[in-house]
């Protein structure tokens, strides 16, 4: 497989080799340089280029473990990775320093070709790295940088229809990695939404609206309705032509034939079942309850059946890839669910992942007519109002504790949930407003919510005096004088307003 840079960007190559679990090695050129990375199961596990700046001996050098002359005695025969080996193995340089070395050297080559706005690719899933080592890479780390980098007009060129909707993930990572922009828009997307309306209901820019959400869905973050693949001629399944209608001929269709057919379809069933699966357990077609033994059968029935050795006549196919590519998903569900160690770690981030999906934003409903809202309605509706106001309590409980510690990033997430859960308290959008406040690109959001607080409760000092600070902090002094004056007509000795004022007052001169 191959093609251009230009058409099918490396940040969204790299997405699609990691999410689909390939083995193989990619292979770039963009004029004179040269990268090529290696993957393992969907990790990258290796990266190189024909760039001076960017090999193992200027790292030893860049890093101060060896000098220039010492590195120099080590001749440059050898390729990097076995110059590193050679060290190690030596005793000249430790393991754990080899180890951080390549890592941020892999890290650099990739950081430079994620940014090629051109050039070409070449997937070949028959290669492998020969060599036993291996580095450890945050590829979604890596492409939520990329994509904050990337230029506004290619990004817009990636999402060209905004009546796409989007959604959050169904494996939610560690928002903690997001912008506070970044963690906004997650949060806003706990219901699917449309770009369009999420251009329009964010506040935010329109550019700012692309890139972010355009980083959050190769970060898998978030996800859209369909990404362009390059893979995608991978994915099918070569069977014999159909055979002429019966009206053309007597001959009935072979049994061998109906069995390639048969064979075609329950394969794409598989992965059809396997792009959807959003855990190891659906992987494997089980319930969360399922016993190491039913694991094991479930394994060893698809095993007998989908095993990429049962293949090996078509190695080298696109077929064949695709099974590879399969049956690595269900290996790697089947390691995990087996171990008890294991089990017990992915069961806890299955909970927290729902855990972020109980308390994520939630789309306030329209309310129907009386006389269409049926009176079982009527009975269930307080439940329910009474469960979103509990679920927004313990949000603005964790938003306001991250708040408290300076963590930012997580205290606009859990406001966010609070504020859209109970839009009616005031509490709620108070704080939610100055969690954004703590952010200059989030200050003109945060300006909405403190109005809406003093909408609801205009005779709290608290809100008025936060409005203030903003405004303060904003530049505009005399909209924070006012805001101040009118908070102090009923605290005329607060501590806090009286020397927010005299910051003012010394301000304006």
């Amino acid at each position: 497989m191959n093609g251009q840079l230009n058409e099918q960007p490396l940040v969204e190559l790299i997405r699609e080799l990691v999410s689909q679990g390939l083995d193989g090695v990619l292979r770039l050129r963009h004029g004179a340089v040269r990268v090529v990375v290696y993957l393992e199961r969907g990790e990258i596990i290796y990266a190189a280029a024909n760039i001076r700046e960017l090999r193992f001996s200027e790292y030893l050098k860049k890093q101060g473990v060896m000098s220039e002359a010492e590195v120099q005695a080590l001749g440059d025969s050898k390729s990097d990775l076995a110059l590193a080996a050679s060290l190690s193995a030596g005793g000249q340089v430790d393991q754990k320093t080899v180890s951080r070395l390549l890592t941020k050297q892999v890290v650099d080559v990739l950081r430079v070709a994620l940014l090629w706005p051109e050039g070409t690719w070449e997937f070949d899933s028959r290669a492998h790295l020969d060599d036993p080592i291996r580095v450890r890479i945050d590829a979604r780390s890596l492409l939520l940088q990329a994509a904050r980098k990337m230029q506004p007009e290619m990004i817009a060129q990636r999402l060209p229809n905004q009546e796409e909707v989007l959604s959050q993930a169904a494996e939610v990572s560690d928002s903690a990695a997001l912008s506070p922009e970044e963690g906004y828009l997650f949060s806003r997307l706990a219901n699917p939404d449309s770009l369009k309306d999420l251009i329009v209901s964010s506040g935010l820019p329109e550019a700012e609206v692309l890139r972010t959400v355009y980083a959050l869905a190769l970060a898998g973050f978030a996800k859209r309705e369909r990404w362009p693949s390059a893979l995608r001629k991978d994915r099918a399944f070569i069977v014999p032509a159909t055979p002429p209608p019966a009206e053309e001929t007597d001959a009935e269709v072979s049994p061998a034939e109906a069995s390639v057919h048969s064979m075609a379809t329950e394969l794409e069933e598989l992965l059809q079942r396997l792009d959807n699966a959003a855990s190891h357990y659906e992987v494997l077609n089980l319930k969360h309850e399922a016993t190491t033994e039913e694991i094991k059968n479930s394994y060893y029935s698809l095993a007998r059946r989908y095993h990429p050795d049962l293949f090996h006549m078509q190695k080298g196919t696109p077929l064949h890839a695709s099974v590879e590519s399969a049956f690595a998903k269900i290996a790697q569900a089947y390691v995990t669910l087996t171990d008890p160690k294991k089990r017990s770690g992915y069961n806890a981030k299955l909970a927290a992942r729902e855990k972020v999906k109980l308390a994520a934003v939630e789309i306030p409903k329209a309310k129907e007519p009386d006389r269409l809202r049926s009176e079982a309605a009527k009975k269930e509706q307080p439940a329910a109002e009474e469960n979103d106001l509990a679920r927004a309590e313990t949000s603005f409980q964790e938003g306001f504790l991250a708040l408290q510690q300076g963590q930012t990033k997580a205290a606009i997430v859990s406001l966010a949930a609070a504020a859209r859960l109970a839009p009616a308290e005031a509490r709620f959008r108070a704080y939610y407003g100055r969690a954004l406040a703590t952010v200059e690109a989030t200050r003109r959001l945060a300006e909405a919510e403190m109005q809406a607080a003093l909408k609801l409760d205009p005779e709290n000092f608290g809100y008025r005096l936060m409005l203030a600070e903003l405004y303060f902090d904003l530049g505009f002094l005399r909209r924070a004088e006012g805001e101040l004056k009118r908070a102090l007509k009923a605290e005329p000795n607060n501590p806090a307003g009286l020397r927010l004022l005299r910051r003012i007052e010394a301000g304006a001169t």
